[in-house]
């Protein structure tokens, strides 16, 4: 189950940053490093510098991706970029099926109608991190609309929570 948590735009922005610097340092540095070895150690095996390189900084890419994601994730410093992460992923999951959603919002589906609020709200966060305010005028009419629905039906429109398997029941191609 995922919840939506009030962060601030500002300090979200601030912290992602730093931590993509600090990735970016980390992964620089042992880029560096292993493509320095691979021309020293392979180098005499190959007529190609450039392929070496290139080999080098990917094995870099991988071990800055392996670091982060097993003993820096978890750290009070990384909590809102991965937030952040989380929150995009549980809307893709409503995004990769939004259109059976919409439609059984359209057949008065309370489930439905509850995924695609927790879907706004999400959405609006969102934006808001990314300083996205075209995006959050496009989503108000949408909103206004599911919000006179929800009322209507007499449907909580505070809805914070999201499980992922709740969209499992909507299919992914609306053909099915």
């Amino acid at each position: 189950m995922f919840y939506l948590e009030e962060i601030e735009p500002e300090v979200y922005r601030r912290k992602s940053r730093n931590v993509t610097l600090l990735m970016l340092a980390v992964f620089m540095v042992i880029g560096f490093i292993f493509a320095r070895l691979s021309l020293y150690y392979l180098g005499p095996y190959s007529n190609s510098p450039m392929v070496l390189n290139f080999m080098g900084a990917f094995v870099g890419l991988l071990i800055t991706a392996f670091i982060f994601k097993q003993f820096l994730s978890t750290k009070p410093f990384m909590y809102e970029a991965m937030y952040g992460f989380r929150l995009k992923r549980n809307l893709m999951h409503i995004t990769n099926r939004l259109r059976p959603i919409q439609q059984a919002v359209e057949q008065q589906d309370p489930k439905a109608m509850k995924i695609l609020r927790f879907y706004h709200l999400g959405l609006t966060q969102m934006h808001q991190f990314e300083q996205n305010s075209s995006a959050l005028l496009d989503l108000q009419a949408e909103k206004r609309q599911l919000e006179q629905q929800m009322e209507a039906l007499g449907l909580e429109l505070n809805q914070w929570g999201f499980d992922p398997e709740s969209v499992q029941a909507y299919p992914l191609n609306p053909d099915e």
